[in-house]
């Protein structure tokens, strides 16, 4: 699937807890300037990673992209707004020259960690799980990798009830990847080979690759370029942030049988969503933007979907949110002993990581009628359906597993061989993520 969509105007407008802040405590990002020369000078913002990393990868981060845009929102896990902005973390291995020309890794954040793939303050020994994870693995395969700072049309929203924005823009992801582009060379990066990454939150990066093209070919800046990506890799997606489609597409009219603390028989949950859910303003689809002219994407979630053939679920496992807060978010997933609710038994936890979000992609995609290629070149793998949180932990640690597999496979020829100019093929051979089963085996 190639480019094809286009915008005729710029519009307007998830949980991995491995490291701490994001905010910015007041520091803005630094926008690089144009020299006189007519390029920016990000190579002398590279310097030795912290901790573990400093021998082998340069690092720049505390660096604007877009046009650096600032924001408030919730920090995760408090009740005080903290202050973030459009800004991003590069790596890439410094056993190669700064401005040499990498396939690049956008990594959109879930909810609780930011940008901040480590400290800077780490310790020479100091390693991160999410370095080991995903920054690790990229280098070694021969791609320089982002981390950015974004807002998410629902959980960029300040703990303020006055301050609620239901129009927070969901294009920052796609903006990152217009704005590389368009600093391609001086950044090191090759702008034709640009994948994204996500995680629960970080999955808007699905709707980001399936939108319209925010391509304005008449701007005079970096919004010139296209933002549509090479492919994407998403974990725990939610593939739609729109009201009526969560009610009626994904939750379940009525409950059947008491569940305590909070239903009764003939509880009436689409009613408790529309009275709940907070009145966003076209916050955006994945579901309702997908077309076969999107990039190839692959998808992974912990556990299987309820019924592949039946999308409706309870929502939040028969049990409704506090009240005041968001039905999707401050909901306690609770499933209920099959021997006294059968009836219920087995619903799922319908929250923002539900796996019917992938069935229902992955419905959309085959109602679209796509050709042999165009379905190899997708995939959605999901863990098992009915285990305990142990278990389901087990898998989680494993969703990043050859991920850069997918990217390697959708290289453009030329992209190909910037990689192994990078990176010798003894070292990373070139690879397909049908390749490695997921989950695997032994778990």
């Amino acid at each position: 699937m190639t480019r094809g969509k286009t915008w005729p105007h710029r519009l307007m407008a998830g949980l991995l807890c491995m490291t701490a802040g994001g905010a910015f405590a007041g520091t803005a990002c630094t926008q690089v300037p144009l020299q006189a020369n007519g390029h920016y000078d990000f190579a002398s913002h590279l310097k030795a990673a912290p901790g573990a990393y400093g021998s082998t990868m340069w690092q720049s981060r505390g660096l604007c992209y877009a046009d650096g845009t600032p924001w408030i929102e919730r920090k995760y896990g408090t009740d005080q707004d903290a202050p973030y902005d459009q800004r991003y973390e590069m790596y890439r291995s410094n056993a190669l020259p700064k401005r040499q020309a990498l396939p690049l890794i956008i990594w959109a954040h879930p909810s609780g960690p930011s940008q901040v793939m480590i400290e800077g303050n780490a310790r020479p020994d100091e390693t991160s799980p999410l370095m080991e994870k995903l920054v690790v693995p990229a280098v070694h395969a021969g791609f320089a990798f982002m981390s950015i700072q974004f807002r998410h049309p629902r959980a960029s929203q300040s703990v303020k009830p006055e301050n609620f924005n239901p129009r927070v823009p969901h294009t920052d992801i796609a903006q990152a990847v217009q704005w590389v582009r368009s600093r391609a060379a001086d950044l090191g990066v090759d702008g034709d080979n640009i994948f994204l990454l996500g995680q629960s939150r970080g999955s808007l990066a699905l709707l980001n690759a399936f939108m319209p093209d925010l391509q304005n070919r008449s701007s005079p800046d970096w919004h010139a370029q296209s933002s549509r990506p090479s492919a994407v890799f998403v974990v725990q997606a939610q593939t739609s942030y729109e009201h009526a489609e969560l009610r009626d597409d994904f939750i379940l009219p009525r409950a059947t049988v008491p569940v305590p603390p909070l239903t009764q028989p003939g509880f009436d949950y689409r009613a408790y969503l529309d009275r709940n859910d907070p009145p966003f303003i076209a916050p955006g689809s994945a579901l309702a933007a997908l077309d076969l002219t999107d990039p190839p994407f692959w998808m992974r979630y912990e556990r299987a979907p309820t019924d592949h053939g039946n999308l409706a679920v309870v929502p939040l496992g028969s049990r409704v949110a506090p009240e005041g807060q968001d039905p999707m978010k401050g909901g306690v997933c609770y499933e209920p002993p099959a021997t006294d609710y059968p009836a219920v038994a087995d619903s799922g936890c319908f929250d923002e990581h539900h796996p019917n979000f992938g069935a229902a992609l992955a419905a959309r995609f085959l109602s679209l009628n796509p050709s042999p290629q165009q379905r190899a070149a997708v995939g959605i793998q999901y863990g098992p359906r009915r285990v305990g949180r142990a278990q389901l932990d087990k898998v989680s640690n494993h969703f990043y597993d050859d991920y850069t597999c997918f990217f390697i496979q959708n290289l453009t020829p030329a992209g190909a061989v910037l990689r192994a100019q990078a990176v010798p093929a003894s070292q990373s051979p070139a690879c397909r993520i049908t390749d490695h089963p997921w989950p695997p085996a032994s778990l």
